[in-house]
């Protein structure tokens, strides 16, 4: 990895030699004229931004938007020229395009995808742990209206995610990948959990007086129950303290942000509720916490990452998984022991101590309703719900 990364660095560093600026660039390639406008109309602040070389950085790659990209966000706002888009949309329009070290096409398009860090640090848009700031994420993927795999960009999920549909243009400082769409900034993860599907949760997480504190931490993984998980779980939910179901809302977040570049099969991972940790198993690229399939992923918040969860995560799990795709097997047992090692987050590293997963009291399986009448005890399926409900 190390030695492919190296190589792919010398080779651009070789090709950029003679290569021409970004302006340069984009001024003579067709279809980007629009975005070579906004860009020559800021005098010197996008030709800064691409100076802002921090300790880190090691060169840049731009997501620049086509003209019908540009053209469409234009008339979905009434604009008219681009010289009438407000300065205060365009800057962190801007800096948020512009991708922190030089990221080809095939690192996108590597297993897992890869996630990259850009020059949006603007708080109103990016609050993450070590002021950095904000993400995109990048993967290949095949979809239905074509057939054959693109990489495809997630920001911001109220826009979808955009699409490359010209890669590796070099410029004297990386890569220029043009893309069919602008990326949508990110917003509050209430707000990014709500889009997604998990507006009873939210109501839910008001009603605590939670919404600021999920909405302020830097850095932070949100686990969402969908909808649907929250009506399955109303009989209990409704029995429920409020200082219950805090508790289980710590137990869905963890005090760092975890993308899936950062997650392996079999991770243990420590929640915000004091002594409760979950357990990541990865299976045919799909992911699962606690038995439970994120019907999402990767899913950008200003303060984090969000996952919008196909049921309710048991305190309890044996280990036991049933993966989505009907071409597996039914069933799939993995080690209920917490491997020793590092799980890196947008914030850091984080060491997990070798401890056990804890057993379960009743089945182990992660919907509720299961849950409720495993083994005949009403009493241990009341445990369970305790601290896996909202």
């Amino acid at each position: 990895m190390h030695t492919k990364t190296f190589f792919t660095t010398a080779l651009l560093a070789a090709s950029s030699v003679n290569a021409q600026s970004f302006l340069e660039v984009i001024q003579k390639t067709p279809d980007l004229s629009l975005f070579s406008a906004i860009v020559s109309g800021l005098n010197d602040t996008f030709t800064d931004l691409l100076k802002s070389i921090g300790p880190d950085d090691a060169g840049r790659t731009i997501l620049v938007p086509n003209d019908q990209a540009i053209q469409s966000f234009m008339v979905n706002n009434n604009i008219k020229s681009p010289a009438d888009i407000p300065v205060e949309r365009v800057i962190p329009f801007l800096s948020y395009h512009v991708l922190v070290n030089s990221i080809s096409s095939a690192q996108f398009s590597r297993p897992g995808g890869a996630v990259v860090e850009t020059k949006l640090q603007d708080e109103q848009f990016a609050l993450l742990a070590n002021n950095s700031g904000q993400v995109v994420f990048g993967t290949q993927r095949a979809s239905e209206e074509k057939k054959e795999a693109a990489i495809e960009i997630k920001s911001g999920v109220e826009g979808g995610a955009v699409q490359i549909v010209k890669q590796d243009v070099v410029f004297n400082q990386g890569y220029i990948h043009v893309v069919d769409g602008l990326l949508t900034l990110p917003t509050n993860c209430s707000k990014t959990i709500q889009h997604q599907g998990a507006e009873r949760l939210v109501t839910y997480i008001k009603r605590l007086g939670l919404l600021d504190t999920l909405d302020s931490y830097p850095g932070a993984t949100c686990f969402a129950p969908s909808d649907a998980a929250i009506e399955k779980a109303l009989p209990v939910l409704m029995k429920m303290t409020d200082s219950e179901l805090i508790d289980a809302i710590k137990f869905h977040t963890l005090l760092d942000a975890y993308y899936t570049p950062d997650l392996k099969d079999g991770q243990v991972i420590e929640t915000s509720l004091a002594g409760a940790s979950i357990t990541v198993n990865v299976v045919e690229g799909e992911y699962y916490f606690n038995g439970v399939l994120a019907k999402t992923t990767n899913d950008i918040a200003r303060n984090g990452v969000a996952y919008l969860l196909d049921g309710i995560m048991p305190l309890a799990f044996n280990g036991t998984i049933t993966p989505s795709k009907p071409s597996t097997t039914s069933t799939r047992s993995t080690s209920t022991n917490a491997p020793t090692g590092t799980s890196t987050g947008a914030g850091g590293s984080e060491t997990t101590p070798a401890t056990a997963t804890s057993q379960p009291t009743a089945s182990g399986t992660p919907n509720a309703a299961s849950a409720a009448t495993a083994g005949g005890s009403v009493f241990m399926a009341g445990m369970l719900a305790l601290f896996a409900l909202f």
